[in-house]
């Protein structure tokens, strides 16, 4: 606690004006001093170099600020804008500053001592910038060897679609070794006769990205092409949005013949589909369980030219003829669908059910205290009183009117607007 007290109290403090062995305070010589300190203090901090020249260890002075003579300054200086110049040489990252550094103050400045900055404030300037350029001086490069994606900290700029390797692939210095091992996911160009397109080392020419065949399938189309259906996917309305999440179950199946012949058949399928919409409309119409003819018959031409576990596969056109020669279908309307139970604002919205916006709207029974009053919230309960709890109120009402205490009565609103059930305070309201 005590070390934390006084690092805290000196954090806290004001900084103090540098003393300079070699020229007298509030002078020129000292002014310009100063602006040379801060100057070089501030190329350091754009290459990220601070650190290094002005926060040295076991707290030693800077020999900018610990010169004793003016040539020692000189020299402290020439070395810090040589290192400066070096490193701009060298195509380094370069911080553009436009907030205002000193690590000394100048008395040109500040006007009074308790205007003077803080060492805290100093410091927490300091790393704010040089987390800055750390920032900029990321690279994120992707090796062209193994094919992950590394951070690289080398404080150089690298081009877009420039060739780069990670330290590991350059100590093994074998190219082919991932494609050799089968250590990607990948597959290679085939021409229409079902051979390899070599290049012109007679190399195959591996692809390493998800074809467009099978990237815009959707998850329906993907059940018809799948060789084994292992799995049932359960489709949820999640915060407006279709997600897909839930159990896996497997269950036994005779894939003898579905597994040589795609697209599967709509009954072969395995899906349970919970009821999906929203209030405005009953409809199931989910973009996960749309169904392209074109799509489906692509994707399989594609994975039988260059999946070897599809070479085998017989594509029969005939198992979509569910879709009614539609080029494009939802799973969902063409197969049996659970339907809910009938809710009011179902009936509304099919027409079954009229739907006012006021009382007035209604015809209403004056004889009766008995009557239905409906607001535009059809799926709201209906919170008004019946005839039963009007003829309880009736009767507190005949009690207050007996016994002389109507002004203590509890002024209910009335239920149609036009229609007061009681008096209060004697006047008809």
């Amino acid at each position: 606690m005590r070390r934390n007290k006084t690092i805290s109290k000196h954090l806290n403090s004001r900084v103090c004006y540098l003393s300079i062995a070699w020229t007298r305070p509030n002078s020129n010589e000292y002014t310009k001093a100063i602006e040379v300190i801060n100057d070089c203090y501030r190329k350091m901090l754009m290459i990220g170099k601070s650190k290094e020249v002005f926060r040295l260890p076991n707290n030693k002075i800077p020999h900018l600020l610990s010169a004793k003579t003016y040539s020692e300054f000189i020299l402290a200086k020439n070395n810090i804008e040589r290192r400066y110049r070096r490193y701009l040489k060298s195509g380094g990252v370069k911080l553009n500053i436009r907030v205002t550094t000193e690590l000394v103050p100048n008395p040109k400045n500040y006007t009074n001592q308790n205007s003077l900055p803080t060492n805290r404030s100093i410091l927490v300037k300091e790393k704010i910038l040089h987390h800055e350029y750390y920032m900029k001086n990321l690279n994120i490069l992707k090796c062209e060897l193994c094919l992950e994606v590394h951070i690289v900290d080398d404080g150089q700029p690298h081009q877009t679609g420039q060739q780069y390797s990670c330290h590991k692939c350059r100590i093994r210095k074998d190219p082919k070794y991932f494609l050799r091992n089968n250590l990607h996911p990948v597959w290679y160009e085939v021409s229409d006769d079902g051979d390899f397109i070599r290049d012109e080392d007679g190399n195959k020419v591996p692809h390493y990205e998800i074809p467009f065949e099978l990237k815009r399938l959707s998850v329906a189309e993907k059940f018809l092409i799948r060789r084994c259906s292992n799995y049932v996917p359960s489709i949820h309305l999640s915060n407006g949005t279709f997600a897909l999440k839930g159990h896996c179950v497997t269950f036994p199946q005779d894939i003898s013949s579905m597994c040589n012949e795609l697209p599967l058949r709509k009954e072969t399928m395995v899906v349970f589909i919970r009821y999906l919409g929203n209030k405005d409309t009953s409809a199931v119409y989910p973009k996960s369980l749309r169904v392209n003819r074109k799509h489906v018959l692509e994707a399989l031409i594609w994975l039988k030219k260059h999946n070897p576990h599809y070479s085998n596969i017989s594509i029969k056109e005939s198992n979509l003829d569910w879709m009614q020669g539609e080029e494009e279908v939802s799973i969902a309307t063409n197969a049996e669908k659970f339907q809910t139970k009938n809710l009011k604002h179902i009936r509304i919205l099919s027409g079954q059910e009229p739907e006012y916006v006021s009382p007035s709207a209604q015809q209403v029974d004056t004889d009766s205290d008995d009557f239905a009053i409906t607001t535009m919230h059809a799926n709201q309960p209906n919170p008004l009183p019946s005839g039963d709890n009007a003829n309880i109120i009736h009767s507190f009402k005949n009690i207050a009117q007996a016994t002389g205490q109507v002004s203590q009565v509890m002024n209910f609103p009335p239920i149609d607007h036009d229609s007061p059930i009681w008096y209060v305070s004697g006047n008809l309201s």
